[in-house]
């Protein structure tokens, strides 16, 4: 399935020693404080987010078996606004995608938390392959040079026996390095989207070290139908939603969708673009808008004027970000890795291909009305067809929650915005129930992450208020 597109005295002491390092054997993790204050560096290619420093340290790429060597973790610190008076520990952040790097939200980290960093530090840790750790060596496919189903092979052929190193579980596990290494005894950890995915694997991993945790868009580790069925069905209701709730839009907003499928396919323009439009239009503070867009352009498709059709579902060579802050590998590979998928990862690639089919003939074919399972499937943004090629996973394999594992009893905030349908509130709700000291916030009219692109926003006021209670006491 697609990516989900974006304290104690111990930890004064380790305020001042912020930086790089390359310590340890090629089996032990990180030693406690090991990072000092002589090898901190500026954080090139951040000049408009003061008070950051970077650093790196260096990991096994596998703990159970160092001969596969070992990559850099890059991250970035926030020094706390009022360094006249002790440290009160740290906010860890990390990204979402999975593939945009921590450090280049650092602006938006930033306004998140504002009014918590005057006595605590922001720690932004990027994962491996990605942003200022060691990258993937996967060019053609972050440069959209062909079909993804090909150039996600090469890439696979590039990091041969390393291809499962890329996973959640080996994530959370250095981002706990880094936490060892900077001298923190316990952090309060935030994810977003992806994030989300980490940040659970990191709490069921490593639960003592956590003062609290926080899940903006969250959905769960295990337990999901590999076809995500919440995802398109909440992007379906959405622009129902967003219509009844809009004083601009007037009508049945479900049903002129359902007659714009039905004219799609006549025409034979074909689904796909709207599926697609419908997938990304719930992202940030302006979901409803996108929403209401994608009416708009329907209503004036079936009144005889596609302009605002093509400009909507118009499609372009894939382009991407500066690998320093999006990484498309860093999207497909922990996918392929970790996601369920409709088909079998230990089967062949032609063994695939028809459990595929055999699974898009067996799902009940009114599950995604107006549309069927098989324009579903076969969509190009949601990335049910993404993983074909993708190596089976190797014996080294952990998945991101252990087996048998519960979650610790640690204050945790999980929020959804109730348009989202990249991480669907209904998910939001099994992840809170999941965590047994858990707070669930839905936001009106929210779509995915909108803290992050609104620090105004409830959502944002929500997890400040959290945070505040939890850290500071009220």
């Amino acid at each position: 399935m697609r990516g989900r597109i974006r304290f104690g005295a111990a930890a004064l002491a380790a305020i001042a020693v912020l930086g790089t390092a390359g310590c340890g054997d090629e089996t032990e993790p990180q030693k406690r404080g090991s990072v000092t204050a002589d090898e901190l560096r500026p954080c090139a290619g951040l000049p408009k987010v003061p008070h950051f420093r970077c650093g790196s340290i260096r990991v096994p790429l596998e703990r159970e078996d160092p001969s596969l060597g070992r990559t850099e973790i890059g991250f970035a610190v926030r020094r706390r606004d009022d360094r006249d008076s002790p440290s009160r520990g740290a906010i860890f952040a990390v990204e979402g995608g999975p593939g945009y790097s921590s450090t280049g939200t650092a602006s938006a980290y930033v306004k998140l938390f504002r009014g918590l960093l005057r006595h605590r530090e922001l720690v932004l840790v990027d994962q491996r392959g990605q942003g200022r750790s060691d990258l993937y060596e996967c060019r053609d496919l972050q440069q959209g040079r062909g079909p993804e189903f090909i150039t996600l092979a090469e890439c696979a052929r590039r990091l041969g026996d390393r291809a499962s190193s890329y996973r959640t579980s080996a994530a959370a596990d250095d981002i706990d390095d880094v936490r060892r290494a900077l001298g923190y005894d316990k952090i309060a950890l935030y994810g977003d989207s992806y994030g989300t995915f980490l940040g659970q694997s990191y709490a069921y991993r490593h639960p003592n070290t956590l003062s609290a945790l926080v899940l903006d868009s969250a959905y769960p580790v295990e337990g999901e139908d590999p076809w995500y069925p919440s995802l398109p069905r909440r992007g379906i209701k959405s622009i129902s939603i967003a219509c009844e709730r809009s004083s601009s839009c007037t009508g049945d907003a479900g049903k002129r969708l359902q007659r714009l499928v039905e004219h799609l396919r006549e025409t034979g323009r074909g689904v796909g673009g709207l599926i697609d439009a419908i997938a990304e239009a719930g992202t940030g503070s302006q979901a409803a808008h996108y929403y209401l867009e994608i009416d708009r352009a329907g209503r004036a498709l079936l009144h005889g004027d596609p302009k605002p059709w093509r400009k909507l579902t118009e499609e372009n060579k894939p382009t991407f970000h500066h690998p320093r802050f999006y990484v498309r590998a860093g999207e497909l590979v922990v996918g392929c890795n970790d996601y369920p998928m409709i088909w079998d990862k230990d089967a062949a690639e032609d063994e695939r291909r028809v459990q595929l089919e055999q699974s898009i003939r067996d799902y009940d074919p009114d599950a995604f009305e107006p549309f069927t399972p098989r324009e579903i499937a076969l969509s190009s943004e949601l990335g049910y067809l993404e993983c074909l090629t993708w190596p089976a996973p190797s014996s080294l394999y952990e998945p991101p929650k252990p087996e048998d594992a519960e979650a610790p009893d640690v204050a945790t905030l999980v929020v959804s915005g109730d348009l989202d349908d990249i991480t669907t509130p209904i998910e939001g709700r099994w992840v809170a129930d999941e965590f047994p000291n858990s707070e669930y916030y839905s936001a009106r009219n929210g779509g995915h992450v909108s803290s992050l692109y609104d620090s105004h926003s409830p959502e944002a006021r929500k997890i400040r208020r959290f945070l505040r209670e939890q850290l500071e006491g009220g």
